[in-house]
């Protein structure tokens, strides 16, 4: 009957270390930053997957001529390509959070291997900016079982999101990217954008959307604060 309990087993695990941890942390753990305080007109721009040579210079000008500052999720083998532009974001006044250090989905890592992916994206970027990361957003905001104690363990506040524009599919438009976030952003949203991705030609159309992406929100009396800066509350 071994054939029977094997793929049982398999898939109790899958369960237990993904499906169940995902669905719990992502929608109802108090220990999950998903949205900020909705007292105040305020929304928290991110960005996931940089930095990258091209578009993150781009988007660091975009920031800069509206005045506005945001929260970058970068992944650890790209900082240290990058370092330069680590840098740059640091001196401009933005928040930096670990995103992994491979960008491996979270479900397809052994556990030993996801923890030593993590502490290494820490180390990493700690050595690079002399700052100690506070923030983690896990690859694709899909989480395991583990990722709570590991965060904890390395003094990570877990960030989700409330607003995605879906900005990296490959059929998605700029303009649809600007009706996204503007259809769905309320006080205390933090929104989800790219700064790098496998499909190039979606990430050209994030920048081009978030000029008209901050103006609104701005003729709305939206103020823009990174995570260290949001007050957010763990909400369910």
């Amino acid at each position: 009957m071994w054939y029977f309990a094997a793929p049982a087993l398999i898939i109790v695990v899958f369960m237990v270390y993904c499906l169940i941890p995902n669905i719990w942390l992502r929608n109802y753990s108090k220990t999950v930053l998903r949205c900020g305080d909705n007292d105040g007109l305020y929304v928290a721009l991110t960005f996931d997957d940089g930095p990258n040579p091209e578009y993150t210079p781009r988007i660091l000008s975009i920031l800069k001529k509206y005045g506005v500052k945001a929260t970058f999720f970068v992944v650890g083998k790209n900082a240290l390509l990058y370092s330069d532009i680590i840098m740059n974001i640091q001196t401009e006044g933005h928040t930096i959070g670990t995103h992994s250090y491979s960008h491996i989905h979270a479900w397809f890592m052994f556990p030993f291997a996801f923890l030593k992916d993590l502490a290494k994206s820490c180390s990493t970027l700690r050595k690079l900016t002399g700052k100690q990361s506070l923030w983690y957003r896990p690859p694709w905001g899909t989480f395991n079982i583990l990722i709570p104690f590991a965060a904890k363990k390395l003094g990570l506040t877990l960030a989700y999101w409330s607003v995605s524009a879906h900005d990296w599919e490959s059929d998605v438009s700029a303009e649809r990217i600007v009706n996204s976030v503007l259809g769905k952003a309320k006080p205390g949203a933090i929104i989800v954008l790219h700064d790098n991705g496998d499909n190039h030609s979606s990430v050209e159309k994030t920048v081009r959307a978030l000029p008209n992406i901050i103006k609104s929100l701005k003729s709305k009396g939206y103020q823009f604060l990174t995570l260290d800066e949001s007050g957010g509350e763990y909400i369910a």
